[in-house]
């Protein structure tokens, strides 16, 4: 499926095959600080980065007020960098009845490390969230979804360091591959398997996504329509949000460019659009929105190539 070897330890593009079921709507937090943007490596890489003022501290605490005021709970895939420092809002998270997942330990790019580096990084970020919860870290995403296509030899050694899913194939433009999964799928390997849960987009030929910048500037009814349409063509709606965005401030600290234009566009509006989001729809993590039980594996449908998949599932929003 594609044309360059594999790097030793590395497996070939896996088996596709769609999941069938009637999914519930699942909302994710990627928790990380306002300077851990791929954009900027002076930011992301911690033996470099400058004196950068930090939020997650007071925002983690607002948003799951926020979620128990709406009566909503989420999957928050936090970084091992952000656990070790943070480890009492970690706990707090989980004691509140999220769910707690891997977003790597360090916010760097998978395709800028090596195969060995990066089974380093999402075994040791994995170890991390498990000691500090005590429960098992079952889901994974990647760093700017950075893992991008099936074809990335990176990611079955998300399923050897023992993740069950992730949730890191977009359909984006740039951000991902249009023969990505468009529903939940089941991707396997000799030897391995994930289950795919890949983040909302809106409907049309671009596909855009439905959280970053685009769904900042979108109506709620807009994001809803959306999650709605994917749910009712079978998939699992995966929605995105950043502490960040719903700061309500200005960002305490200077980007430029590209990364402040993805940054900064519709954020101070977005707090009271994310609060009728949260209204709209009954989210939940994706462990529950999912049902993952020994159950959920017998719905596997009828394994075959990805574009045999990209034809059966068709154009979710």
């Amino acid at each position: 499926m594609i044309a360059e070897p594999f790097p030793e330890g590395c497996r070939g593009a896996p088996r596709v095959a769609r999941l069938s079921g009637r999914y519930g709507f699942a909302l994710t937090v990627d928790v990380e600080e306002w300077y851990h943007t791929c954009l900027v490596p002076s930011y992301v890489r911690p033996e470099g980065r400058p004196a950068l003022a930090n939020e997650l501290d007071r925002l983690l605490p607002e948003l799951l007020d926020m979620l128990a005021r709406s009566g909503r709970s989420a999957t928050f895939f936090v970084l091992g960098e952000v656990a070790e420092r943070l480890p009492r809002r970690v706990r707090e998270i989980a004691a509140a009845g999220h769910e707690v997942a891997s977003h790597g330990n360090h916010h760097l790019r998978a395709s800028d490390r090596s195969p060995a580096e990066f089974a380093r990084d999402v075994a040791r970020a994995k170890a991390i969230l498990e000691d500090l919860t005590g429960a098992p870290v079952e889901g994974y995403r990647a760093p700017e979804w950075s893992l991008r296509g099936l074809g990335n030899c990176r990611l079955p050694m998300v399923a050897a360091a023992g993740y069950r899913y992730d949730s890191s194939l977009a359909t984006y433009p740039f951000a991902g591959r249009p023969g990505n999964p468009l529903l939940a799928a089941h991707l396997s390997w000799p030897g391995g398997s994930l289950l795919e849960f890949p983040p909302l987009s809106f409907a049309g030929p671009l596909r855009l996504p439905a959280g970053s910048w685009t769904g900042r500037l979108a109506p709620a009814v807009w994001l809803t329509a959306a999650a709605r349409a994917h749910r009712e063509r079978g998939g699992l709606p995966v929605f995105v949000v950043h502490p960040w965005e719903l700061s309500g401030a200005p960002t305490p600290g200077r980007l430029t460019g590209l990364a402040r234009f993805i940054h900064e566009t519709g954020r101070l509006g977005f707090r009271p659009r994310f609060a009728d989001l949260l209204a709209s729809l009954p989210w939940t993590s994706i462990r529950h929105a999912a049902g993952l039980a020994a159950e959920l594996d017998d719905s596997i449908g009828d394994v075959g190539d990805v574009a045999g998949v990209a034809l059966a599932s068709g154009m979710a929003g």
